[in-house]
């Protein structure tokens, strides 16, 4: 645990020791990457990390976790101790004389058991004896019907605790919710990388085949139409690369929005490892992990929990307020109880409204929504099991893609070889290799996609069965 000075560096600053929490968990669900080579580098994790230490967006995050200590405070019964002084001079209009008066009463409410303790004392000046008289008392007021025993005080303590919790769970589903919006620009912003050099692999590759070309024509091999329709080629992927490299400057802003850097140099992605996605466990093994011990299905049942508990708050409502009274009391003339009388009192009170239909009707909706909690709930299980499924079968899909992808780029490089090869001997006509190479291009292009697309839905995955990040990781830092 930290020492008293970390704590208090902690709520001073609380997203700095939030990025070694994000970055450990981080680490741990999405696998290690290949070290930068250079300055400008800038990798998945590091970007996270520097993302939590700038961005004000997780402190603001954080902070919505620290009023959370304050609401049994604002939720349940004071149980301060009440002081109440009054002081007067009472004068007696047909006689020169009249004296001081004043009380001083004491009252504390126990809410665990509901009890209130009070204490009085006064003396006054009585205009018709002409002299002061004294009173003192003590009283003990137990409720035994609503709030028996203090039991709506726990049921609202209780209440209290499951929106707490609710709370907390939220503000991890918010952190997930914006780091799997990080981690999905960075795979935005290095897909644009690669698209990016593709593109200028192939408008080089162009350049060099217009050159070639060009060489032919010079000894002509080659016909002027030939050099025309490289010409065309090279310019629309050079067209292409121009409109790709806008879209990566693009990314590389909202990198560097992200981690609040305007004036440093700018970064280039690397290439993230790919996120293990544990498919050997099986699916069914994982939904049974995700109904069980997943921070969705703990939160569920907390709203069950909590419709449960305001039925059973509404329904102590509904009881008469009935309350036992016991006490000490004393009386006498002056300051000290001269000529005193004393003795000891018990009663009891009890309030009824008839047929108190508001509180009925409180009752009543509660039922209702406790209902209505419960059928949402099993719509919402059934809902999100569903979209696992898919998302599972999608993730295995898109890995068979990606084979395929890596196969038809294979194919079409060794087409490509043969196409230039016939081309050279003249055994092929120029819109043969064109058409090739164009479709090669569009192949890589397609296994960047396929690529990046996986580790999306991965990301999706993880944020949906809440293991991208785990809240106790992060709801340490925010509570020390």
């Amino acid at each position: 645990m930290p020492s008293q000075p970390d704590r208090q560096h902690t709520r001073s600053n609380p997203s700095k020791l939030l990025a070694s929490a994000l970055l450990l968990v981080f680490l741990c669900c999405m696998g290690t990457e290949t070290a930068a080579a250079k300055e400008k580098q800038l990798s998945l994790n590091s970007f996270i990390r520097l993302v939590a230490e700038r961005n004000t967006v997780f402190e603001a995050l954080l902070l919505d976790e620290l009023p959370l200590q304050y609401s049994r405070t604002l939720n349940l019964p004071a149980d301060d101790l009440i002081l109440s002084v009054k002081g007067g001079y009472a004068l007696a209009l047909d006689a020169v004389d009249g004296a001081p008066e004043y009380s001083v009463a004491l009252d504390r409410l126990f809410p665990a058991t509901g009890t209130r303790v009070t204490a009085f004392y006064q003396t006054d000046y009585s205009l018709s004896r002409r002299r002061n008289e004294s009173e003192f008392s003590i009283a003990i007021v137990q409720p035994v019907a609503e709030n028996a025993f203090g039991r709506a005080t726990r049921l609202q303590d209780k209440l209290t605790g499951i929106e707490n919790d609710l709370a907390r769970y939220q503000i991890a589903e918010a952190y997930e919710d914006y780091l799997a919006s990080l981690i999905r620009l960075y795979y935005d912003w290095y897909a644009a990388s690669e698209n990016l050099r593709t593109a200028t692999t192939a408008w080089k590759d162009a350049e060099k085949l217009l050159e070639n070309i060009r060489e032919r024509e010079r000894n002509a091999i080659a016909l002027p139409i030939d050099v025309n329709k490289i010409k065309v080629q090279a310019v629309s992927r050079k067209e292409t690369m121009i409109a790709l490299k806008n879209e990566y400057r693009a990314f590389t802003n909202l990198i560097m929005e992200a981690v609040r850097d305007d004036d440093g140099p700018t970064p280039v992605p690397v290439k993230p490892e790919s996120s293990a996605h544990m498919q050997s466990t099986g699916l069914e093994s994982q939904l049974r992990l995700f109904r069980e011990s997943s921070r969705t299905a703990t939160m569920l049942e907390l709203l069950e929990k909590k419709a449960d508990t305001e039925v059973l708050g509404q329904a102590d409502r509904l009881l008469p307020s009935i309350n036992l009274t016991a006490g000490y009391d004393i009386s006498g003339d002056d300051k000290f109880f001269t000529a005193s009388e004393q003795g000891l009192f018990a009663g009891i009170t009890m309030e009824w409204p008839l047929p108190d239909k508001q509180e009925s009707a409180r009752h009543e909706i509660s039922r209702i929504n406790r209902t209505r909690v419960s059928l949402s709930n099993s719509n919402t299980r059934l809902s999100l099991e569903t979209a696992l499924t898919n998302l599972y079968r999608s993730i295995e899909n898109q890995q068979l893609l990606i084979g395929l992808a890596k196969d038809k780029i294979a194919i079409s490089e060794a087409i490509v070889r043969d196409e230039k090869k016939n081309y050279s001997l003249g055994k092929a006509g120029l819109n043969d290799l064109i058409d090739e190479v164009n479709r090669l291009e569009e192949h890589r292009f397609n296994l960047i996609s396929r690529e990046i697309e996986k580790q999306k839905l991965i990301v999706e995955w993880k944020r949906l069965t809440d293991t991208l990040v785990r809240e106790k990781d992060i709801l340490k830092y925010a509570q020390d």
